[in-house]
């Protein structure tokens, strides 16, 4: 991928099945992408039918990199098929502020993987200050469905105002792999966006973001 052009993946970091779970492949995807040269986001996809609430799936999820020796600084938040949330758009604000205050806790920064259809079902438009969206735009699968590799499609929801991120396709073919295509501002991340220290066997994902979020979700 990197000889295709590609310099970042995305990598899942929690798995929604069942009660939800950290990803066990999330650890070894990381090493291999920094392997190859590629710097490396997670996103997670939560579970919010789970009996576990939104800040103990955050921490299965940070824990699970840890262990694998791998430092956390942003982690992109799914919100999307609302089929999967709750019917009260306060309980799916709770469940996310939940996530949002266990990862403040740990020095974590939130993004959000949403778009504005989708946010407004889900969470009726809610808020919060200085949030990073991933937002997507893509007219259906494969490179037909592709949309302009820019952001000049995107209008403001949600207090976001200046995305970071946009997937511009969806399920396509890259060096043999299935994927979806996103492009980003590069003003938000460094030159090497995985990278290893020369004490250590550590790695460090997420540097799109800047600092943790300092509020929470509302209507209001």
């Amino acid at each position: 991928m990197k000889r295709s052009g590609y310099s970042t993946v995305f990598i899942r970091a929690y798995d929604p099945t069942g009660s939800g779970r950290f990803d066990l492949n999330a650890v070894n995807n990381v090493r291999n992408a920094n392997k190859a040269g590629l710097g490396t986001e997670v996103f997670m996809t939560p579970q919010i039918r789970s009996s576990k609430r939104g800040s103990q799936q955050f921490r299965e999820l940070y824990d699970g990199l840890r262990r694998g020796s791998i430092v956390v600084r942003t982690v992109w938040l799914q919100v999307t098929s609302p089929v999967n949330w709750d019917i009260n758009s306060q309980t799916n604000i709770n469940f996310l502020n939940e996530i949002i205050t266990a990862a403040k806790s740990v020095g974590v920064t939130i993004g959000f993987y949403t778009n504005a259809y989708i946010w407004q079902q889900i969470t009726k438009g809610a808020w919060v200050e200085g949030a990073m969206l991933w937002y997507w735009n893509v007219n259906g699968g494969g490179p037909q469905g592709e949309t302009p590799a820019n952001f000049n499609d995107f209008r403001p929801f949600g207090k976001f105002t200046k995305p970071i991120v946009k997937q511009f396709g969806q399920v396509e073919n890259v060096c043999g792999v299935t994927v979806n295509r996103d492009v980003y501002t590069l003003s938000r991340s460094k030159p090497t966006i995985a990278v290893s220290s020369k004490a250590s066997s550590e790695l460090t994902v997420g540097n799109f973001g800047g600092e943790p979020l300092t509020g929470l979700l509302t209507t209001e």
